[in-house]
């Protein structure tokens, strides 16, 4: 099917498969196989075939699903997503979420996708802001990083304008659970909650390996009292891949250095020995998953159907030799051999007694949170805050909204509101621009995805806790 084609596409009706979302509603925990819209290299028939072979062995499979549909996950330079699900809905006669990314979009962009989605019976999406375009300039010299001219639209504003779209769409967004300083997991965790009182339905974790951080999630979410379901993110990697590692690992995705060459080690030994050692880490990591409280898995990673298959086999195998909660601990415990995840012996954990087998659940008594304290801010940024949001207040006549512009280095300050959402600092100084919160692409030690300083966020985070007004950082977006 062409990518240059949509008119054609406008006309196909499908009925509305509301598999996927009934499944989560009913507590069933599914599998999820991601796929990716293919690049421009090769026309779109071929570039996709790998994907449909898998997505008619999806027809088949008892455990998944659905396919999840990816937007350009690490280049803009790939076929059109709708065509992919398309494809792929066809072929596996399955629901298709289908992800909407930021990465040089628009509003348009975005109100275009979901009505020739709605136009073929997909109603599944999961919006995503996007790791840094290839198209992106990287920090001068001076650590300045260059503008991108097409941008990146938030995640949040996706959600808003589906919500918009259709009342009825099934809506997910992404966090990434896998930081080590206190601000930027927490920050990660606000912005769930902001997209969650957006309007997402379910969230899917970024991709990991650390089930501490799984587990810490979880019970976030059950302290919280937030009961949306959540889907764990895992990846397969190809040898190439794991060879390449930590350069293959896109931005806020961290593997440990010990793991990483326990893989790489299995690889030089054989392509068939590091397949193994995956597929059988994957399916434990997917029952522990289950047993932690999960709603489901979307495995990222699987290029063949007979990588599907060992997969599904491996998962059954583990499912039903680990069918409590401890008994998985100990065998998690023993398949590591006591390696360390963190990245750092000061990596931070919100909570401190983490894949104990005593506690499956959240418990307030046992489940003790980590003394911690966020950074203070700046007194620059003290008074930047306080100052400009009188300044920007719908009260303050015209000129003196413009002496706020010159004080802010910048001419496009339209919408206040929007700015009030990062304390009225220049969000231009994240290279997204973002102003909502931050993406999942920053470091293990909270630097910027981009390399030049630590994440925007960080201020803004410091700022809210000064003013004791943490629970902004959750509010929904208008529209």
């Amino acid at each position: 099917m062409p990518a240059n084609n949509p008119p054609e596409q406008l006309a196909i009706r499908f009925e509305i498969d509301d598999r996927f979302a009934s499944s989560l509603r009913d507590g069933r925990f599914v599998v999820v196989v991601e796929q990716n819209s293919p690049s421009l290299e090769q026309p779109f028939d071929s570039a996709a075939a790998l994907c449909v072979a898998i997505a008619k062995r999806v027809r088949t499979s008892e455990e998944v699903v659905a396919i999840c549909v990816t937007d350009r996950l690490s280049t803009e330079h790939c076929h059109d997503p709708v065509d992919t699900a398309i494809a792929l809905l066809e072929a596996a006669g399955k629901p298709i979420i289908l992800g909407i990314s930021g990465k040089g979009s628009s509003p348009e962009r975005v109100r275009e996708i979901l009505a020739r989605s709605r136009s073929c019976g997909i109603r599944d999406f999961i919006a995503v802001t996007g790791d840094r375009s290839d198209d992106h300039p990287l920090p001068d010299g001076g650590g300045r990083v260059g503008f991108y001219e097409k941008g990146y639209l938030d995640a949040l504003d996706a959600l808003r304008l589906a919500v918009d779209a259709d009342e009825n769409a099934h809506l997910g967004a992404v966090v990434n659970p896998f930081k080590y300083t206190v601000s930027d997991q927490f920050l990660q965790y606000y912005k769930m909650a902001r997209k969650i009182s957006t309007g997402a339905d379910f969230i899917v974790s970024q991709a990991g390996w650390d089930m501490k951080k799984l587990q810490e999630l979880q019970w976030f979410l059950q302290m919280r009292e937030i009961g949306n379901a959540v889907l764990a993110r895992v990846q397969l990697l190809s040898t190439d891949e794991v060879a390449e590692i930590p350069e293959c690992l896109p931005p806020g995705v961290y593997m440990p250095v010990p793991l990483a060459g326990a893989f790489q080690r299995a690889a030089r030994e054989s392509a068939a020995k590091c397949h193994r050692m995956q597929i059988h880490r994957l399916a434990m990591q997917m029952v522990g998953c289950r047993l932690l409280g999960f709603s489901g898995v979307q495995v990222a990673g699987i290029r063949d159907v007979a990588s599907l298959d060992d997969l599904l086999s491996a998962f059954r195998e583990c499912r039903s030799q680990y069918d409590d909660y401890a008994h998985w601990v100990e065998g998690w415990n023993e398949l590591d051999g006591g390696m360390s995840f963190s990245p750092s012996p000061t990596a931070f954990y919100t909570f401190q007694n983490l894949l104990d087998p005593s506690v499956p659940v959240y418990d307030p008594e046992l489940s003790v949170m980590t003394k911690a304290s966020l950074p203070l801010p700046t007194g620059m940024d003290r008074v930047k805050a306080r100052v400009l949001s009188w300044l920007l207040s719908e009260e303050t006549p015209a000129h003196i909204v413009k002496a706020a512009q010159v004080l802010l280095r910048r001419n496009d300050v339209k919408d206040p509101h929007l700015l009030r959402h990062c304390y009225y600092l220049n969000h231009s100084q994240c290279p997204k621009a973002l102003a909502y919160g931050p993406c999942g692409g920053s470091a293990t030690d909270g630097t910027c995805e981009f390399g030049h300083a630590p994440c925007f966020f960080q201020r803004v985070i410091a700022l809210a806790a000064d003013r004791q007004e943490l629970d902004l950082l959750e509010e929904g977006i208008e529209e």
